[in-house]
């Protein structure tokens, strides 16, 4: 299609821009690539090809009528195309590259672009982690130094007895099922790193008591396996929710009869307190009264009055 395109119009073929455009390698070579894909299509069935081959044909009729009518537009557009083709190759003379030279000039162009910001991206992680790595330094080391006094010691002596007790409770309630499921690691020394010790020594205690729980569930169910005894899980979770709702339904209704009773007891009633009534009523005066009222029963001496 190549040959076609720049050779089958005469006019066409003649034009300086499409001469200088074809000279650029990028141009050419995409034009290749072009033209081998339809002479491929063209190529893959008679019908294509007949049906392409017409159509080439009337476009060649098309261009060679209307060649004469206008070839003074035609040349002056072609004058001002070439001058613009001549003016970018001279501003930009990479196009005038082979493809590879351009892809690989392109791609050298957008790494020194770009390696800037990467690098600081790069130097800003790296310092990142060197900070967050420097704080867990220095918190460990914190931490070892307040494990290191006095009350410290005291907690870790604490932790190290809370461990020992927790394990003779795991021991006595849910023992080992095989030696090899207490296989957790050596413990570093207190007095290596006082931090360390008290973090393996919880993890410890955790990783035994979930592998005791979970290889004492496991030999329970294969006990029961093993006897004939299928054990289903819904049912079994099923039958627990129902034994809680009935503790606790009970547990109501014997709350519910507590107060029932509580209310039908008869309840003392409280003594009211009786106040002295005091009378208003004026009381009349007896005949001694009157006597040492007056003025002579006051000045009638005690001895007149015995003779």
């Amino acid at each position: 299609m190549a040959m076609e395109v720049g050779t089958s119009p005469s006019a066409l073929a003649q034009l300086q821009s499409v001469q200088k455009a074809m000279a650029f390698p990028t141009v050419g070579a995409a034009v290749g690539q072009v033209g081998a894909f339809y002479t491929r299509v063209k190529g893959a069935h008679s019908l294509l090809e007949w049906a392409l081959s017409t159509a080439e044909a009337s476009v060649s009729l098309a261009a060679a009528t209307a060649a004469p009518y206008v070839a003074s537009p035609l040349a002056a557009g072609d004058a001002k195309v070439a001058a613009v083709i001549d003016e970018l190759g001279r501003r930009v003379p990479i196009v005038n590259e082979q493809p590879k030279v351009i892809v690989e000039t392109t791609k050298q162009a957008v790494i020194a672009k770009l390696s800037p910001h990467v690098n600081k991206v790069f130097v800003a992680r790296a310092a990142a982690e060197q900070r967050v790595h420097s704080l867990k330094e220095l918190s460990w080391a914190k931490a070892n130094a307040l494990l290191s006094t006095a009350y410290g010691q005291r907690a870790l002596h604490g932790v190290d007895a809370g461990a020992c007790y927790a394990m003779k409770l795991l021991d006595q309630y849910l023992p080992p099922v095989e030696p090899q499921t207490d296989l957790t690691g050596d413990v570093v020394e207190l007095e290596r790193d006082p931090a360390l010790h008290t973090v393996q020594t919880v993890g410890r205690l955790s990783a035994v008591a979930a592998r005791r729980v979970w290889a004492n569930l496991a030999a329970r169910v294969n006990h029961l396996r093993a006897n004939g005894i299928e054990l289903d899980v819904r049912r079994y979770i099923t039958a627990l929710l129902a034994a809680v709702h009935l503790a606790t339904v009970t547990s109501e209704q014997q709350e519910r009869e507590r107060e029932t009773e509580d209310d039908s007891k008869p309840r003392p009633s409280d003594p009211t307190p009786t106040t002295p009534t005091t009378s208003t009523t004026p009381t009349t005066p007896t005949t001694a009264t009157k006597v040492k009222s007056t003025p002579e029963a006051k000045s009638t001496k005690p001895e007149d009055m015995e003779q």
